[in-house]
């Protein structure tokens, strides 16, 4: 039987669709609710009524019967911090009567996880979104080691995986050597990072994170599925997973 989950994206987010499709596991399937379009808001002000947009678009899923949600937008997280996105999202679930996790608090939920303290942190925002994401993450109690910025235009959603992979390559060559606290974590869902991390991820020996990749562990962790993340088709995910369940076991 398959059952199903539902993601919240923002309205022209080209990247979490696929990327999700490809990451959940076979049994399961993805339905979507997409944010609200406001051609007359600027980037910062779209990101801020997100947080109000959530309840009325957690009832557009409600009738699915989901088992679970990811809401897979970062950027309205950073400026009210862990404790405020836990809010969002339990209030969220709260709602819904089922798991609802927010894109960040999946982040940290997977850093957690692997006892990371060190972040190689790739950027794909501009400036002034950066700094809220850097603070973020330091005000979570993580050390930047590495800040790799891609397309500071702000047109996040214009970046090619060819990019991607570059930007990647660098990250990796900037990360040092193997340490077993340093994490490298792709921000931001509009990314399309999911194919080039596919197709580099068994050469690589530090743990690569992504919203998506850690929406989707997170979400089945809260819906007490772990088990299935084996039958997902991306090998990213699992060895992420495998490299979380190495660390439980230390």
């Amino acid at each position: 039987m398959q059952r199903k989950i539902g993601v919240v994206v923002p309205c022209a987010n080209p990247a979490v669709e696929p990327e999700i499709h490809k990451l959940a596991p076979s049994s399961y399937f993805p339905y979507v609710a997409r944010f609200p379009n406001y051609p007359d808001l600027d980037l910062k002000q779209r990101l801020a009524k997100y947080l109000s947009d959530l309840p009325p678009a957690i009832n557009t899923l409600k009738g699915l019967d989901l088992d679970g949600v990811l809401v897979a937008c970062t950027g309205s997280s950073y400026p009210i911090g862990l404790s405020g996105d836990k809010k969002w999202t339990d209030e969220a679930s709260e709602q819904l009567g089922k798991p609802v996790v927010s894109a960040a608090g999946s982040v940290a939920k997977v850093l957690q996880s692997l006892s990371a303290k060190e972040l190689v942190l790739i950027s794909p925002y501009p400036a002034w979104l950066t700094a809220e994401l850097t603070a973020f993450w330091v005000s979570a109690g993580y050390k930047i080691v590495e800040l790799v910025e891609i397309n500071k235009s702000g047109n996040i959603y214009d970046l090619t995986k060819s990019e991607m992979a570059k930007t990647l390559s660098e990250a990796i060559s900037r990360s040092g050597e193997k340490r077993p606290n340093r994490v490298l974590l792709v921000a931001g869902t509009g990314v399309p990072s999911l194919e080039p991390i596919e197709e580099m991820i068994t050469s690589v020996e530090i743990p690569v994170v992504t919203s998506q990749i850690a929406g989707i562990w997170n979400l089945f962790s809260e819906m007490k599925q772990l088990t299935q993340i084996p039958n997902s088709g991306s090998a990213a995910l699992n060895k992420l997973h495998n490299q979380i369940l190495k660390v439980a076991t230390v």
